[in-house]
C-alpha cells in the first residue's frame, strides 16, 4: 500500500471514530431532569443537544448532532464528596446550566454552552 493512501485511510478511520455517537438513544430523556434513584435514563436532550452521564458516573458529555461538543469530569473538578459515592446522582437542566448532585449532599453547576464546571456546595 502506498504511504499516502495508508495515511489517508488512517486519518479517515480516526476522524470517523471521533464523530461517532457515544450514547444510547433509548437512555435519553426529554424531561428536564434525571434522578438515578428513580430512572435508568442517563441523558437529557434539550435544544438538539444531548447532555449525557458517561458509564463512569462522573463525566458529563454534551453532544450536538452526535458530535462531542464538550466533556467534563465533575468529580475531578469538584473533588470527592464527603458523604456518599463519588458519582453523579441527579442532573437537572436549567436554560443556561446543568444542576448536578454528587454523592449525598454536594452540588455543582455546569455551563451548558462551555462545559465550565464549578462546585457550589
Amino acid at each position: 500500500m502506498k504511504p499516502f493512501l495508508k495515511l489517508s485511510l488512517m486519518t479517515f478511520i480516526v476522524t470517523q471514530t471521533g464523530i461517532a455517537q457515544k450514547y444510547n438513544d433509548a437512555l435519553i430523556s426529554k424531561n428536564s431532569e434525571i434522578n438515578f434513584a428513580k430512572t435508568q435514563k442517563r441523558g437529557i436532550k434539550k435544544n438538539n443537544i444531548v447532555y449525557y452521564v458517561e458509564n463512569d458516573l462522573q463525566t458529563i458529555s454534551a453532544y450536538k448532532r452526535s458530535k462531542l461538543k464538550w466533556q467534563t469530569n465533575v468529580i475531578s473538578v469538584c473533588g470527592k464528596p464527603k458523604k456518599g459515592e463519588p458519582e453523579i446522582r441527579y442532573v437537572g437542566y436549567n436554560s443556561d446550566k446543568l444542576l448536578i448532585v454528587i454523592g449525598k449532599h454536594n452540588f455543582a453547576e455546569i455551563d451548558v454552552n462551555s462545559g465550565e464546571t464549578k462546585f457550589v456546595g
